[in-house]
């Protein structure tokens, strides 16, 4: 079963709220109370449902919390009585989902009461950028034209790249590693970060930014039947630490990479892209992935002319004006998505 995210559902406000209840019983530091507010102001429903989960999961000391942060209106004040109601409400609803699907069962003999776990996917457009926060606390954020499909259970996390580029910052769970398997490899970690781009539909590139990663081949592992999701890496799986890059291809190369180089490769994360005596052909290449825009060269030579520069990912007419003024290279747009460089 898959699930594309596209539009906020109630499910992910209910998710969403259950962790504010529990960040608000312990405590929010000053950067939560910030996130709070802000989730509280991006929608009116956001409060009511907050007061709801609180209210079903006993936790009066957080709205307590809340409404010192928030002012309550009166008739959210909790009491005994809405409490009884919100819990019959919750009973009620649970016991008719239950019931409605036992009587689907009932009338499909070939439907398993017993389902696998869920698929998401998580995707962007040319140009687009996202950020999703998942069930266990770990953050992924995917580059222009990527596809990401999640699937976690009781002793796995799993997550598949099937296009594109992404940076994941890995909740801890020791007992439960996440895997992200991308072309012919697997990547697994338990807490840490690290940034994957997949090339040619099988290599890749992975940066990683915090503690280890290690890394191996099982190009089939995410097809393994729902239920036997876990990924067990060998021995001889190859580690990568944090400051380091591999690139694989007909050899893998393992190599260290500075702060600042790291800085450079996910300034992508800000919009940003940076390059520091990159090939114009090279630069053309990633301007491409931002855009859509074909960059055609009347004089083959223009190709291994070295540029340098901040630009912000998709401004073309930024990126054409520098090479013009700063390397007397002209262009022509002929359509909208295909631009002819040639030297003056």
């Amino acid at each position: 079963m898959k699930k594309i995210y596209q539009f906020r559902s109630d499910e992910e406000r209910y998710k969403e709220a259950s962790l504010w209840v529990e960040r608000l019983s312990e405590g929010l530091s000053p950067e939560e109370e910030v996130g709070l507010r802000d989730w509280l102001a991006a929608d009116s429903a956001n409060q009511t449902v907050l007061e709801k989960m609180a209210v079903l999961w006993d936790k009066m000391d957080s709205l307590s919390r809340l409404s010192a942060l928030v002012p309550q209106p009166k008739q959210t004040l909790v009491k005994d009585s809405n409490r009884k109601s919100y819990v019959a409400f919750a009973a009620s609803f649970v016991a008719s989902l239950a019931a409605l699907f036992l009587w689907n069962a009932s009338q499909r003999p070939d439907l398993q009461i017993s389902q696998p776990p869920a698929e998401l996917v998580y995707e962007t457009a040319i140009g687009e950028r996202q950020v999703r926060l998942l069930e266990d606390g770990t953050k992924i954020t995917l580059n222009t034209g990527s596809r990401v499909s999640v699937r976690y259970t009781k002793g796995a996390r799993l997550l598949h790249l099937e296009s594109g580029e992404v940076h994941v910052q890995v909740a801890k769970d020791p007992l439960r590693p996440l895997s992200v398997v991308a072309g012919d490899h697997v990547v697994q970690a338990i807490g840490t970060a690290f940034n994957i781009e997949l090339m040619n539909d099988r290599e890749i590139e992975l940066v990683v930014t915090e503690g280890t990663v290690r890394i191996g081949d099982q190009a089939s592992a995410f097809d393994a039947p729902l239920k036997n999701v876990e990924i067990t890496l060998p021995g001889s799986a190859a580690v990568i630490t944090a400051g380091q890059e591999l690139v694989t291809g007909e050899t893998e190369v393992t190599r260290s990479i500075s702060s600042d180089d790291i800085e450079v490769r996910l300034s992508w994360r800000e919009g940003n892209l940076i390059f520091r005596g990159e090939t114009l052909a090279e630069a053309a290449r990633e301007v491409e992935r931002y855009t859509g825009v074909e960059f055609f060269f009347v004089d083959e030579n223009l190709k291994q002319v070295r540029v340098s520069g901040y630009f912000r990912a998709g401004d073309v007419e930024g990126m054409l004006a520098v090479l013009k003024e700063n390397f007397e290279i002209e262009f022509q747009r002929e359509t909208d998505k295909r631009v002819l460089l040639y030297g003056t």
